[in-house]
């Protein structure tokens, strides 16, 4: 039987990255969507607001990263549905052992990490722009980082529905401009899972059943995305439906605590627009 969610999120200009801070290229251009298949709900425009994506780096061998990890639920306590985290173990500090097997590193959690430079854990990226010149933002900036963020100003919204069937993830995607915005624009679709028990050194101990969150799993369509338009140019009052598959067969997931995150974003600069989470099933 189908299990189908539905999510409605709302999108927001922020400001673009001045030349020096875009991230350079080439990145591969490819599309590999399907058939949109299902019919989206009528949106409303009036109920619009921006959401942040914080991209945590970490490492289950990081002694320093539980307080991170801390640190970030006391912001989404603050913040609620209005900031969403992935948590991407990269590094020396994610290298699994026979004491910590899990491996949670993934090609996209690398590419991040190479592109914005992190030699710091935990470091955070607020919506993939810089915070006083850098991306990765030591912990003790991250409240100051996300309070920079404003909510308001709309320019477009997204709507998903994932449909989840046997073994195959289908992501359907809507996005509605609702201004003007100049430049190419990008859908990524990351996987991610709450809830994994496994070890994780905190300070000088090692915690055997630690609960990880937000674990960054892998992407439907790569660690930028793809264009959801040809050459991602977008004009007012349009809308562009985009739909990815996954097939799941051979992942070991909870699927009840997986969710889609899907991040909008500057073709060019990478800047996040806005970012929306939706869980694979509804239970």
């Amino acid at each position: 039987m189908k299990k189908i969610t539905f999510i409605l999120t709302f999108i927001a200009v922020t400001v673009l990255l001045s030349s020096c801070d875009k991230i350079e290229g080439p990145y591969l251009q490819y599309d590999e969507s399907v058939e949109t298949t299902v019919e989206f709900p009528e949106l409303d425009k009036e109920a619009v607001y921006k959401k942040i994506l914080v991209e945590e780096f970490t490492g289950h061998k990081c002694p320093n990263c539980p307080e991170g990890h801390r640190i970030l639920n006391t912001l989404s306590d603050a913040y609620g549905d209005t900031m969403i985290v992935v948590c991407l173990h990269t590094g020396s500090f994610a290298t699994p052992t026979s004491s910590f097997p899990h491996d949670f590193r993934t090609a996209e959690g690398t590419e991040l990490a190479t592109n914005f430079a992190i030699s710091l854990y935990p470091s955070a990226v607020f919506d993939q722009s810089p915070y006083n010149g850098t991306y990765g933002v030591n912990r003790d900036n991250w409240a100051q980082a996300i309070g920079q963020f404003n909510h308001q100003a709309p320019t477009a919204a997204i709507q998903i529905i994932n449909e989840f069937s046997g073994s195959t993830l289908t992501v359907h995607t809507k996005t509605t401009l609702l201004t003007e915005y100049e430049s190419p624009v990008k859908l990524a679709l990351f996987v991610i899972e709450d809830g994994i028990v496994s070890p994780q050194i905190d300070g000088s101990n090692t915690i055997e059943d630690y609960v990880h969150n937000h674990i960054m799993r892998g992407s439907l369509n790569g660690t930028f995305g793809s264009f959801i338009s040809e050459g991602g140019t977008v004009t007012a009052d349009s809308s562009y439906t985009k739909s990815y598959q996954l097939d799941c067969a051979d992942k070991s997931w909870n699927f009840t605590q997986c969710s889609v995150v899907a991040i909008l974003m500057d073709a060019t600069s990478h800047e996040v627009l806005q970012v929306e989470k939706c869980p694979f099933l509804n239970e």
